[in-house]
């Protein structure tokens, strides 16, 4: 996996990317941007990512990790950029299994049907996809189910 200072160098060496080699300071956390990359997913999968799905992901983590706008700015960039690269959920979820408890991955399950249900309904992929992530974040079918349903 690409590490994080690596990102940073393609994004600032990306002439056509307006931020400062500086204000990358104002993020940091990987696990966060494991967990934008995954609602990006889930949003994605219908193929219909739209305006109201990318604001429930900036309204979700502003809540959830108490960040300002420069750093959603640039972790939706970030995390927008590695949801285009990524090969395998498998790389994302194995670092959220190793740093996070049962009841922090249960709350990331929540947010991704936060995201799915953002249009009103839930399509087949969008299932499909959130039930892909439980099984690697290791979540129990019955709490998955309560997640959806809640």
């Amino acid at each position: 996996m690409k590490s994080i200072s690596d990102f940073f160098k393609d994004i600032t060496s990306n002439k056509k990317t307006n931020i400062k080699p500086n204000s990358l300071e104002s993020f940091k956390d990987e696990m966060v941007l494991s967990i934008c990359v995954l609602l990006i997913e889930v949003s994605k999968s219908d193929d219909d990512y739209d305006d109201s799905e990318k604001e429930k992901i900036i309204d979700l983590l502003k809540k959830q990790f108490s960040l300002n706008d420069d750093q959603i700015d640039i972790l939706m960039m970030m995390a927008d950029k590695k949801n285009n690269e990524i090969v395998s959920l498998h790389e994302l979820t194995a670092s959220l299994n190793k740093e996070y408890t049962y009841s922090e991955k249960k709350n990331v399950i929540k947010m991704l049907w936060d995201i799915a249900y953002s249009d009103g309904r839930i399509d087949k992929y969008e299932d499909y996809t959130i039930r892909k992530i439980s099984d690697l974040l290791h979540i129990k079918h019955s709490d998955f189910i309560k997640a959806k349903l809640r």
